[in-house]
């Protein structure tokens, strides 16, 4: 296993507020990511993570989007409650909560 047990990826990305695809940041994004490390301190998870700032995760129509490696899972985050159950039941149980996760483009055509 590498450094952390799970690293966090939010995309903090910003375009301008006409372009078709939206952002993350437009989407409250790091409102939200500050939601996330206020939650992690508050469940001290036990294993070792780290969550970071990234750019474009390329689903930005589902923003804001976070995902989660190594699982592989991408989530759309939109409130404090959402944070909490993805800490609890994803970061701290290990269970991926699905009705906040994006299916992989494979999973949607």
């Amino acid at each position: 296993m590498g450094r952390f047990r799970y690293h966090v990826f939010a995309c903090t990305n910003k375009r301008a507020p006409e372009h078709a695809r939206g952002s993350c940041v437009a989407r409250n994004a790091e409102e939200i990511l500050s939601m996330f490390r206020e939650e992690l301190k508050l469940h001290a998870i036990p294993q070792p993570f780290r969550i970071n700032k990234s750019g474009c995760l390329d689903a930005c129509e589902e923003g804001p989007v976070f995902a989660i490696y190594p699982d592989g899972v991408y989530y759309r985050i939109q409130s404090r409650e959402d944070v909490r159950r993805v800490v609890t039941e994803h970061l701290r149980g290990g269970v991926i909560v699905s009705d906040l996760q994006i299916p992989a483009p494979s999973e949607t055509s």
